[in-house]
């Protein structure tokens, strides 16, 4: 079943309070609904962390905790959903939403890209530099593409939570049914 699943995997608040830099604002952890595991609190957690990880730049979790904290679902699913972005995944994910944003405004080919900027890693500041002006230069059809493919996915995350959880449930009373029936059948057998 996924609850008990996930109160065993997910962090507690108390795991949470041991990490040094949360001590400040422990006193913001104690909210309720931050650390329930129920089905509607994790699907929104997890929709809001897959929004919130369409962010660029390093607020994305910021924007997961305190979205989570203002609409009290569960913290630890919001900020796991901001890692559906990561180095492997954010290049693939900003090239799909420039394609969504250019074949919506039909500015032209989808694959048609600007150049990649030159990155000297030794010069940090010059390297961020260009790779911002490089998201810039995406303009508006990758900010449709981000708008509407960060909804599109964070409707998806928060549907196939539901759909998990009910499939879960609905196989445990199955079990559970099979299980009750497989016992009567035994006890009227040692009945006659």
């Amino acid at each position: 079943m996924p609850k008990k699943f996930l109160r065993r995997v997910l962090p507690t608040r108390e795991t949470i309070e041991r990490i040094p830099i949360s001590r400040r604002f422990t006193h913001r952890l104690d909210r309720p609904g931050l650390w329930d595991v129920e089905r509607e609190a994790v699907a929104l957690g997890l929709a809001i962390g897959v929004l919130c990880g369409m962010i660029p730049g390093p607020l994305q979790m910021i924007a997961a905790v305190t979205l989570a904290c203002l609409l009290r679902v569960n913290l630890p699913m919001a900020i796991i959903g901001t890692f559906l972005t990561n180095p492997i995944t954010i290049v693939p994910i900003y090239m799909l939403a420039y394609g969504i944003g250019q074949s919506l405004s039909g500015t032209g080919q989808w694959h048609e890209l600007p150049a990649l900027p030159v990155t000297d890693w030794t010069q940090l500041l010059t390297s961020l530099q260009a790779w911002i002006t490089w998201v810039g230069s995406l303009g508006t059809p990758w900010l449709v593409g981000m708008l509407i493919l960060s909804l599109s996915l964070a409707a998806l995350s928060y549907c196939s939570v539901q759909l998990v959880w009910r499939v879960c449930r609905f196989w445990s009373l199955r079990c559970l049914q099979t299980q009750r029936k497989h016992r009567t059948e035994q006890i009227n057998k040692a009945m006659m």
